[in-house]
């Protein structure tokens, strides 16, 4: 009878053994909103063991994770409030490191998902203000593609694939890599223009001597290779 009681206590311990594990991390998302530089997600009623990240989504596209840094806030305690910041430009040194990710002022979250110890929590949606969004620092759309053609001028210098850029912001540098499918031909850096906003800017890509307002990194143009896509860096 001993033996069987002990078998059965044995049982109940192991049984319970995943809930305890699961019952550690606990928490939920309060709201969202917009600070300086950041979107700042509230967290409520935190206990962790190990981890805590969020998703920020906008709709079903994932922008960022933040997760929370080692010895930012100490395990097996409880929190009532805690801030997630997820800033536009840089990220929170002390407290959430981010996954690599590059805001658009068009491109505005709207959910957030909360996981403790690897355990999916809660789904908050919210709603930002799109302006106050659009002009946070890094949010700000750099350029477009507008088309691109071939052009001629008297069969001398200017036989070249035109790229027509419009929108363009700089602090640095302009370029555009030219393509054949999946095959890199060449990329045009721009050169001679002072940092500045531009537009339209057309990005000249000769198929002899290069344009002086666009430096060529070196290519064969063949008959057969013809470029097709082009991308804005």
């Amino acid at each position: 009878m001993k033996k069987s009681l002990a078998m059965m206590l044995v049982l109940i311990m192991v049984c319970a053994l995943p809930g305890i594990a699961s019952a550690i991390g606990k928490g939920s998302i309060n709201g969202a909103c917009i600070t300086q530089n950041a979107v700042s997600i509230e967290l409520e009623d935190i206990t962790f063991a190990d981890s805590v990240k969020v998703e920020l989504f906008s709709d079903k596209t994932l922008l960022t994770t933040a997760t929370l840094n080692e010895k930012a806030l100490e395990a097996n305690t409880n929190y009532d409030y805690v801030t997630c910041c997820i800033p536009t430009v840089g990220e929170d040194d002390k407290a959430w490191s981010l996954t690599p990710w590059i805001p658009r002022d068009k491109i505005v979250p709207n959910t957030a998902v909360l996981f403790v110890d690897g355990e999916k929590l809660d789904t908050k949606k919210f709603t930002l203000d799109e302006e106050e969004w659009a002009d946070l620092p890094g949010t700000a759309l750099p350029g477009s593609i507008e088309r691109a053609v071939i052009t001629h001028e008297g069969g001398l210098l200017k036989d070249a694939v035109s790229i027509d850029l419009k929108d363009i912001t700089f602090e640095e540098s302009v370029k555009v890599e030219l393509y054949s499918s999946e095959t890199l031909l060449t990329t045009a850096t721009l050169q001679k223009l002072n940092a500045g906003s531009y537009s339209p800017l057309t990005c000249c890509i000769t198929t002899g001597v290069a344009d002086e307002y666009w430096s060529l990194t070196p290519w064969i143009p063949r008959d057969n290779i013809i470029p097709n896509t082009a991308v804005l860096v």
